[in-house]
């Protein structure tokens, strides 16, 4: 299985090898000979997800690695049979964190 990355993905790489060859990519623009046979697309807020970019490709999952998806066509996206994912409240948990951190820290 061939997983396109945002290069600007930190731990992309590590966290998708297990699953396929990981590439790393471009978020802005994406380049279209890289989704010529790539199967999973992995994108940050930057990527506009719609059918301009994906029409014709062999991609079968999309993710994005944000709360957000108003840069992700889903209605696209699911009349065309593809996965998609996103990381709700992947912000909140960073933050509470963050908190945890300073917090012991000021201990």
């Amino acid at each position: 299985m061939k997983i396109l990355v945002d290069e600007n993905m930190p731990y992309a790489r590590e966290l998708f090898s297990r699953l396929g060859d990981v590439q790393a990519i471009p978020g802005r623009p994406v380049p279209a000979d890289a989704l010529t046979d790539a199967d999973a697309l992995m994108v940050r807020s930057v990527t506009r997800v719609n059918e301009a970019l994906l029409a014709g490709k062999a991609i079968k999952f999309v993710g994005t690695a944000t709360a957000g998806t108003d840069h992700v066509d889903q209605a696209w996206l699911q009349q065309a049979g593809i996965g998609f994912s996103a990381a709700p409240g992947c912000n909140a948990i960073g933050g509470g964190r963050v908190r945890l951190f300073i917090a012991a820290d000021a201990g």
